[in-house]
């Protein structure tokens, strides 16, 4: 059910209830690819999607955008 991870502290992972006790996830609208890297997902990915313009992060009284 759930694909290899790239992180090396399997702690989270080694103590999830069992698969019976999970949440219904409902991901009929998602298609991610079997290995994700989130942080490109959320940066350049959004960029090369045409968001690039739009506000990512506010804080410290400033905006950034995704091309930021």
């Amino acid at each position: 059910m759930l694909g290899a991870s790239g992180h090396v502290d399997s702690f989270t992972r080694d103590h999830l209830p069992p698969v019976e006790q999970w949440p219904q996830f409902l991901r009929d609208d998602f298609e991610y690819p079997e290995y994700l890297n989130a942080g490109y997902a959320l940066t350049d990915g959004m960029v090369a999607k045409g968001f690039g313009d739009h506000v990512a992060l506010i804080g410290n009284g400033r905006r950034r955008t995704y091309k930021d």
